[in-house]
Order: structure tokens, then C-alpha cells, then sequence
């Protein structure tokens, strides 16, 4: 069996022809067929694995998508990959001349001896020049957080600001200065910390120290009401359910892994 195929690749530099395999478009007995990162059989396309192929392109994963619904209709278009009409190499050619994140290799051929089933054949292209991944990788702390205000539609509010250092002053001290991860400046205010309660329990316990510090400053100064500090989290570890408690004394914990976490955050800045 004689398979012709091209392969996509991202580079996060493209000057330095760098990148890395995610698709493969192949030709082989009579019909055209996409192999893909995070694309099931049933063509379902997951943009979740490309955590892992653009983790600075967080906010554009969207673009894989759409190059893969692409090749899907690609692949289904009879007339699109043939001697008669040569389309894909048209296509593809004026592709390969454009520097590109996404780039498209010029076609291979290599012949199969002894292959009958085009499935199984594919099965061993996709391992070898792209390889597998069982199940998508985590989603960042950093991606659960952007996704909740996202959907609860903080960032849209008049005052939403990112790293605000604010300083509180204090009677015959020097003035107490922090850092919010995110903010809403204009009333009603909200400050927001993070902890993800993962990790060494010092590096936990010193960034619980900060939020309790900061929220109190905070209230005491009058810039935040106590019911507008908030803790964004992850589910917490029954070992650091101590530091939640100190936490709830003063602000309000949002667990951005949950399925009601827009939803609650929604309430509390209403």
C-alpha cells in the first residue's frame, strides 16, 4: 500500500524552522483521511491538548480548531486531492511560502508492504509524526481563573484592572502596600487573590498570610467592603482546610474548578 500524506506543524518562532507535528492529511487506497491532536474518531475536535502545543497561545487555541474543521472538509471533498485536479498542493504550496506559525510540509510518500487495513496503517503514521496523548493535560490554575471571569463577565466591568499594587496608610507606620492579582476599582469594589492550596505547605501559608493582611488593610481603609474580597481556588486538600478557615473569616472563597463558580461570583459582585 502506497500512502502519500503532509503534516501541519506549529512554531511558536517560525525563524527558527522549528515546531511541532500536529495533524497528518493522508492519501492512501483511493480516499483521504485526518489524523489530529485532540480529534476523536468521530471527528470531535478537543482544544484542550493544545495546552501542551501553544501554552502562550492560550486565547487563540481557537485557530486549531479551524484548520482541523478545514481538513476534515478537505478530506471529504472528492475531486480536492488528485492528479486532475490538484488542488491540496495548490493550496498547500502558497501555504508553505508564507512564514507562518502553522505550516504545512511538502507531501511524502512511503509504501507500505504487506498493509491491507488503511486504519491500522494510520494508527502507526499518527504515533510515529505525531505521537498520542491518552487524555488532554490539566487545565493551568491561570486557565480556570481567566475562563470564570470570562463567563461571569467581571472583566467587562467599568475598573477591571490586572497586578494592581495599592497602598493603605497607617497610623505612624509606613504605608502597607500589596499587590491584587485582579480588581475592580470602580464601586462596587472587589479585590481577588489567588492560592491554588497546592505545593509546600510554607509557600501555602505565607501566600494565606498575604490575602488575610491584605484583605484586612483593605476593609479597614474602607476600600473594600469584607463581602467583595475574594479567594479564587482549586478544590482544597483536606490537609489545608485550616487555611480555608482562616481564610472565611474575611473573604469569600470561589472554587474556579466548579461548575457554579460563574454563577456564585455573579452574586457576590452583584
Amino acid at each position: 500500500m502506497i500512502v502519500e500524506y503532509r503534516l501541519l506543524q506549529y512554531r511558536e518562532h517560525p525563524e527558527r524552522q522549528e515546531g511541532r507535528n500536529f495533524a497528518l492529511l493522508a492519501r492512501a487506497a483511493g480516499q483521504t483521511h485526518v489524523r489530529a491532536i485532540g480529534m476523536k474518531r468521530n471527528g470531535f475536535i478537543d482544544l484542550n491538548y493544545y495546552r501542551v502545543i501553544a501554552p502562550r497561545q492560550i486565547q487563540e487555541h481557537w485557530v486549531f480548531g479551524e484548520w482541523l474543521q478545514w481538513l476534515q472538509d478537505l478530506a471529504t471533498w472528492d475531486s480536492a486531492w488528485s492528479s486532475e485536479s490538484p488542488l491540496v498542493d495548490t493550496l498547500f504550496a502558497s501555504l508553505a511560502a508564507q512564514e507562518r506559525q502553522i505550516v504545512v510540509t511538502a507531501p511524502r510518500t512511503e509504501e507500505w508492504s504487506g498493509f491491507h487495513d488503511v486504519e491500522v496503517m494510520l494508527d502507526s503514521l499518527e504515533d510515529r509524526l505525531i505521537g498520542t496523548m491518552t487524555k488532554p493535560p490539566e487545565k493551568p490554575f491561570s486557565e480556570w481563573i481567566e475562563e470564570t471571569l470570562t463567563t461571569s463577565e467581571l472583566v467587562y466591568r467599568k475598573g477591571f484592572s490586572r497586578e494592581v499594587e495599592v497602598s493603605f496608610d497607617l497610623p505612624g507606620a509606613k504605608p502597607f502596600i500589596t499587590t491584587f492579582p485582579y480588581v475592580i476599582t470602580e464601586e462596587p469594589r472587589m479585590g481577588f487573590k489567588t492560592i491554588a492550596f497546592h505545593g509546600a505547605k510554607k509557600d501555602i501559608q505565607q501566600k494565606v498570610n498575604d490575602a488575610l493582611l491584605s484583605f484586612q488593610r483593605a476593609v479597614e481603609s474602607g476600600f473594600l467592603a469584607k463581602e467583595r474580597c475574594i479567594v479564587f481556588t482549586q478544590t482544597i486538600p483536606k490537609v489545608n482546610k485550616i487555611y480555608a478557615e482562616e481564610l472565611e473569616e474575611l473573604a469569600q472563597l470561589v472554587n474556579v474548578t466548579s461548575k457554579d463558580a460563574s454563577e456564585r461570583l455573579q452574586k457576590i459582585a452583584a
